[in-house]
C-alpha cells in the first residue's frame, strides 16, 4: 500500500476528548487534516460548536460535539454509546482529557485528601473506564487504535532547577496525583496491549514535555529548554505527526509503547 494511504484517516471515525486546547488541539487538527470524521467530547455542546464549525469549514470533514464529563459515569457511558450509535464503530480514540480539581487546600507535596481523591477517581479511574468501554467496542470490531496522553512526568522525576527564579511554581511540580496518573497510564498501556492484541486492537501512549503557550512563564521556558536536546519547548505542531501515525494504519505493528515527545529531555 502507498505510504500516504497508510496515514489517511478518510472514512475513519475518531473520538477525541480534551481536543480543543494545548496538545489536544494539535491532535484534533492532525486527524482532521487526514480526513477523519471527528467526534469531539466537550463539557458542553454549545461551547464546542464554533470549533466544530471551523473544522467543517476549513478542513472539510464531518465533525460533531458530544457532551462529556469525565467525573460522571453516566456521561462517559453516553459518550461512547452516542458515537457507536451514530457511526457504527470507533476506529481511533485519542484521550487527552483530565480535570484540575477544585476546592481543597494545598499543592504539591502538601496536596490535601480532597484533591488527591478527586484526581485519582476522575483522572485515573475515570480514564480507565472510558478506555475500557472504547476497548470493548474495538474488540468487537477486531480493530482499532487507542492513543492516550501520558506525560514525560510519568517517566522521570522532577528537575527542580527548571523552577530556578520561579520558586512559587515548584510546589505544583510535585503534585503526587499527577505523577501517579501519568505513570499509571503508561503502565496500563503495556498491560492493556497484552490483552487487546488478540483482538487486533492497538494502544499506545504519547508522553509530551513542556508546551510553549501564552500561559508559559518565560523564565521557566528558558530553564526548561536548557534540559532538552533541542533547546526549546514544544510548539503546537510538534505532536501532530505522532498522533496521526499512532491513530492510522501506518503504525499497524506498534502497540504497548509510551513515546516521549519532549525534544530529547528524557534522553539526557
Amino acid at each position: 500500500m502507498n505510504t500516504f494511504d497508510l496515514l489517511s484517516m478518510k472514512g475513519k471515525n475518531v473520538l477525541i476528548t480534551g481536543g480543543r486546547a494545548m496538545y489536544g488541539l494539535g491532535a484534533t487538527l492532525a486527524l482532521a487534516d487526514a480526513g477523519a470524521n471527528i467526534y469531539l467530547a466537550s463539557h458542553t455542546i454549545e461551547s464546542a460548536q464554533p470549533f466544530i464549525e471551523e473544522l467543517r469549514q476549513t478542513k472539510g470533514v464531518n465533525a460533531k460535539a458530544i457532551a462529556f464529563d469525565l467525573d460522571n459515569i453516566s456521561s462517559i457511558e453516553n459518550l461512547v454509546k452516542t458515537v457507536i450509535e451514530d457511526a457504527g464503530r470507533i476506529d481511533a480514540f485519542v484521550h487527552c482529557s483530565r480535570i484540575i480539581p477544585a476546592g481543597g487546600t494545598g499543592t504539591g507535596w502538601d496536596e490535601d485528601p480532597i484533591h488527591l481523591e478527586q484526581n485519582v477517581r476522575v483522572n485515573s479511574a475515570g480514564s480507565l473506564y472510558i478506555l475500557q468501554l472504547v476497548g470493548e467496542q474495538m474488540a468487537k470490531q477486531k480493530s482499532g487504535s487507542i492513543v492516550v496522553f501520558g506525560s514525560m512526568m510519568g517517566l522521570i522525576a522532577v528537575e527542580k532547577h527548571n523552577y530556578d527564579g520561579n520558586p512559587q511554581m515548584l510546589p505544583g511540580a510535585y503534585g503526587h496525583s499527577y505523577s501517579v496518573d501519568k505513570s499509571g497510564l503508561s503502565a496500563w498501556v503495556r498491560h492493556a496491549a497484552s490483552y487487546y492484541g488478540q483482538y487486533g486492537v492497538r494502544i499506545n501512549a504519547v508522553c509530551p514535555g513542556g508546551l510553549q503557550s501564552d500561559r508559559t512563564n518565560p523564565v521557566f521556558a528558558e530553564e526548561y529548554s536548557k534540559h532538552t536536546q533541542l533547546g526549546r519547548l514544544a510548539n503546537g505542531d510538534d505532536v501532530k505527526g505522532l498522533i496521526l501515525l499512532l491513530a492510522s494504519d501506518a503504525s499497524a505493528y506498534l502497540t504497548g509503547l509510551s513515546i516521549p515527545v519532549d525534544g530529547g529531555y528524557t534522553s539526557i
